[in-house]
């Protein structure tokens, strides 16, 4: 996966390759299949949903209408919510891994704030469920086949454990949809 640095000149350069790269050497990564991540030099921060968005820009702009104007009027009107329905569900189709990653995010997350459960053992747990080299270590979930018992009997983890089943099951469907 190439990593871009943005500098504050708004320059982008590939760590790979140590070169400069321009918005189109990046849509020419993407279009070729590849997973690419912008970060701002100083910060760290991620800048690849900015990036892809300036690149669908030069596209507009180059193209025209790449989008109906009705639509992007429609999303400006209504708001953040619209827009977060949107993203949603553009996700859903595209990215159906991401969503479940983002949903059992949240509900760790939640589950911390509600004290619940310990960050250290959400941390282990985001982990285990999160890292690709632990995601399929056993043996692949397949629907209507229950998961193995926890080992820890604790009420908060199992419950935990349902929610990241149904999720799976969730994830299961909608591929079968696609």
């Amino acid at each position: 996966m190439p990593l871009i640095k943005r500098y504050a000149n708004r320059k982008l350069y590939n760590t790979q390759s140590g070169q400069y790269v321009t918005l189109e050497d990046v849509a020419e990564f993407v279009r070729r299949g590849e997973e690419v991540r912008v970060v701002d030099h100083l910060t760290g921060r991620d800048l690849t949903s900015l990036t892809l968005m300036q690149i669908l820009f030069q596209e507009e702009k180059k193209l025209g209408e790449l989008l109906p104007r009705a639509v992007l009027t429609y999303l400006i009107r209504t708001g953040d919510e619209t827009l977060e329905v949107m993203r949603e569900r553009l996700l859903a189709a595209f990215d159906p891994q991401g969503m479940v990653d983002d949903e059992i995010r949240r509900r760790v997350e939640n589950l911390v704030l509600e004290k619940k459960l310990a960050a250290s053992e959400a941390s282990r747990i985001l982990d285990l469920l999160l890292n690709p080299a632990h995601r399929w270590e056993s043996t692949r979930f397949s629907p209507g086949r229950p998961l193995d018992e926890p080992q820890s009997r604790e009420p908060d983890l199992q419950k935990l454990l349902r929610q990241v089943e149904q999720l799976e099951q969730e994830l299961e469907s909608l591929r079968q949809n696609l």
